[in-house]
């Protein structure tokens, strides 16, 4: 899972990223620069190690989450002129990045600070989130018009029903981000989205709202989260609200301590427990398991993906050879302490390669050697 952290200047995009990487990028002025900070960070998950004492594996290897925080973006990138729009100025780099994202976290500022003014002058969250929507739109757009154009110009030389079918669905896109509509309110085909899908548009992207504010507003969390619900029932968007700085500053604790501030504080839970549990709901991702003397591995799929494309994640030799899966649920196999139990018990299953991997599943894989 790849994850881009988007938003104005001076909202608080790095201190996010540090708060989920527990990292210590530089704050501040970062914003002016055109390069992106990198993390990898394992996703914490107690079902490891259970998971780990029944295959006295002598690893653990969770999934993990690569972050991407980029550059803010600011008013001098785009004219909101919607009778004459300017065409969006992201660095190239930034875009490149963000175009290889499975999803966009998107951090709206609701905090006051005097020592940090915001680049517009007042805080208005909403105002933010039209902006960036609309900047990402235009990014869409220009894509989406360059290759239009390419492909009108192929077509008259020489007709191609995969080229024509593509020119479809990219005058559908442009016509929709004309509409004022992220790309991710168009319902499209799984054979029209493959068409489209290396074009890696940001509005098409889940996007998650962080709602980035103080620790003086933690009371009105509730409150806030309300105000921007109504974001929630728009596609493949979903909201949290979180106060980064103190988060960032939790997050550099060692565990112990982490736990005594937080329950100090009256959190339940870190903000990457909120951001990752949030972010796979939103992108419909399921986590199986592996075990063996060697290690006990989490992998990350998406919901219905089946047990021959799980192999192939594992390793391509697995789905290229694969036979059947042993499947049980990650509860019923601790409980049972063993395989020789789980089996007793009728609790394993085989399950073929059209089987749809479910939440918490181990799996075995069964394979016949490749070339």
């Amino acid at each position: 899972m790849k994850i881009g952290i988007v938003g104005r200047p001076h909202v608080g995009k790095t201190t996010v990223f540090n708060a989920l990487a527990h990292s210590n990028a530089e704050i501040g002025g970062y914003t002016s620069k055109k390069q992106v900070n990198l993390s990898t960070v394992p996703v914490p998950d107690n079902r490891l190690e259970p998971l780990a004492k029944v295959f006295e594996s002598n690893k653990i290897v969770p999934a993990t989450i690569d972050y991407i925080d980029g550059g803010g973006t600011s008013r001098a990138a785009i004219n909101t002129n919607v009778e004459s729009p300017q065409r969006t100025e992201l660095d190239a780099e930034v875009l490149g990045e963000l175009r290889t994202v499975d999803a966009l976290a998107h951090v709206v500022r609701l905090f006051e600070d005097e020592t940090v003014p915001h680049v517009d002058g007042n805080v208005d969250a909403e105002r933010d989130i039209e902006f960036v929507d609309l900047e990402f739109a235009f990014a869409d757009l220009q894509i989406a018009e360059g290759r239009i154009n390419r492909l009108e110009k192929l077509l008259k030389n020489q007709k191609s029903a995969e080229h024509q079918n593509e020119l479809r669905i990219l005058e559908e896109c442009k016509q929709t981000l004309e509409d004022g509509k992220p790309l991710r309110a168009l319902t499209i085909s799984e054979i029209d989205e493959k068409l489209i899908r290396g074009y890696g548009f940001l509005t098409q992207k889940p996007l998650l709202l962080i709602c980035n504010i103080s620790e003086t507003q933690l009371q009105e969390a509730d409150k806030i989260f309300k105000r921007f619900a109504e974001y929630e029932a728009r596609q493949q968007t979903a909201v949290i609200v979180l106060a980064a700085q103190l988060e960032m500053e939790i997050a550099q604790l060692d565990s112990s301590d982490a736990e005594a501030f937080m329950a100090e504080m009256g959190l339940n839970e870190s903000a990457l427990e909120r951001f990752i549990q949030t972010s796979s709901q939103l992108m419909g991702l399921i986590t199986f398991f592996t075990g063996g003397e060697k290690e006990t591995r989490a992998w990350t799929l998406r919901s219905g993906q089946t047990a021959v494309e799980a192999a192939g994640l594992i390793h391509t030799d697995f789905e290229r050879g694969f036979v059947r899966s042993e499947c049980i649920n990650w509860a019923d196999l601790t409980a049972c302490g063993s395989y020789t139990q789980a089996r007793s018990k009728g609790l394993l299953r085989v399950e073929g390669k059209t089987y749809p991997v479910q939440e918490g599943d181990v799996l075995t894989i069964l394979a016949n050697p490749t070339n």
